[in-house]
């Protein structure tokens, strides 16, 4: 049998290497993985190095359109844009209200697809959303009343293996967020 002692310097200095590599892996995470994958930039590091360009959505999956398909004269509706839903994937598409502000929309897509109308109160911490129509379908149109100040709109999910496009049309007093 062999017995290995272990000095205790090379104990002390394995324990230092683990908590440095644990320090490190912090430092990583909130200067620059948090800034790149999901906007959170605590340091201002992430923004000065133009990391948080990359937590934004992709702008090219939103085209304004010059005029709806659908005959609806493009002077009746205040927005008019093109979002296309990867294949086997989703996006939100949100507008800021006012609380009793009114939003007037009508979206039709290519395919059905699973589509969420939801909004969330502005300051809110604890994840609270409310649904307003939660189902599948191809097109969808109606008015809503915010009942609270916040972020309201489409989560939109596509479960095709193909890419569906969107037309969605908007009336009414709010502040365009866009793809989130």
């Amino acid at each position: 049998m062999n017995d290995v002692n272990v000095p205790v310097q090379s104990l002390k200095t394995l324990i230092i290497s683990m908590i440095s590599a644990v320090l490190l892996a912090f430092i990583i995470l909130v200067a620059f993985i948090g800034p790149a994958e999901y906007g959170i930039d605590p340091t201002g590091l992430g923004k000065s190095l133009g990391l948080t360009v990359l937590a934004q959505p992709l702008q090219e999956s939103v085209k304004k359109v010059e005029s709806c398909p659908t005959g609806v004269q493009l002077a009746d509706w205040q927005d008019i844009v093109k979002i296309t839903i990867p294949a086997k994937s989703g996006l939100e598409y949100k507008f800021y209200l006012q609380k009793n502000a009114e939003i007037i929309y009508a979206w039709s897509s290519e395919g059905v697809l699973y589509y969420d109308f939801h909004g969330e109160p502005a300051g809110d911490k604890t994840g609270y959303f409310k649904s307003y129509r939660e189902t599948t379908a191809s097109v969808s149109e109606g008015v809503l009343t915010a009942p609270f100040t916040g972020t309201h709109g489409w989560y939109w999910k596509n479960d095709t293996n193909k890419a569906i496009q969107i037309t969605l049309k908007t009336k009414g007093q709010y502040r365009v967020k866009g793809l989130i």
